[in-house]
């Protein structure tokens, strides 16, 4: 597995991504900074991480996609609506293909979880 280029901040976590990751990186840091105020941004594991106690969100980048991943588990709802949606997910994540649009009130609806 290749290691990560080291960054020292979210922005240059997202400056140094693919360029066209970038859009969807900055979007997800947006809203994540506007809906959970009370969370501390900081670089763990050379990725974003946002925190608050024993809860936080991270957001990286990949070849195809964008991951959100959070500390809890999404719930069934949440599933079913990126499913309907036509997002990916995983048990903590929502995945963001390239080529679709970020999915601005589901992803309020994860962050939602661990507020």
């Amino acid at each position: 597995m290749p290691s990560r280029v080291k960054v020292t901040d979210t922005n240059d976590y997202i400056t140094k991504a693919a360029i066209t990751t970038q859009p969807i990186l900055r979007t997800l840091d947006q809203l994540i900074t506007t809906e959970l105020p009370d969370f501390t941004a900081k670089i763990k594991w050379n990725l974003p991480f946002y925190e608050h106690g024993k809860q936080y969100v991270s957001i990286a980048a990949y070849k195809a996609h964008v991951s959100l991943s959070i500390a809890t588990d999404l719930d069934d709802k949440t599933l079913a609506a990126a499913k309907t949606a036509g997002y990916a997910t995983g048990q903590k994540r929502l995945n963001i293909q390239l080529n679709q649009p970020v999915p601005t009130e589901l992803v309020k609806q994860v962050l939602q979880l661990i507020a």
